[in-house]
């Protein structure tokens, strides 16, 4: 399992929905929103949404990373 994979499934698609709603930094609020997308393709199985939404969080974490934004 990736660790992206992991940290999508660290929390409900609930609570990373709340988090995308609750900060104001746009680019974290992206982050949250793709863990959200990718915990519901893993639970649902979903091979192809899997692929892109585990993508765009490696994409968006290491943008988050190169601004000195990523934390959880």
């Amino acid at each position: 399992m990736q660790e992206v994979h992991k940290i999508a499934l660290s929390r409900s698609p609930k609570e990373w929905d709340r988090l995308a709603k609750s900060t104001s930094d746009l680019d974290r609020a992206f982050y949250y929103n793709a863990l959200k997308r990718l915990a519901e393709a893993l639970q649902k199985g979903n091979k192809s949404e899997i692929e892109t939404w585990t993508f765009n969080a490696e994409e968006l974490k290491k943008h988050l990373e190169t601004k000195g934004l990523f934390t959880l």
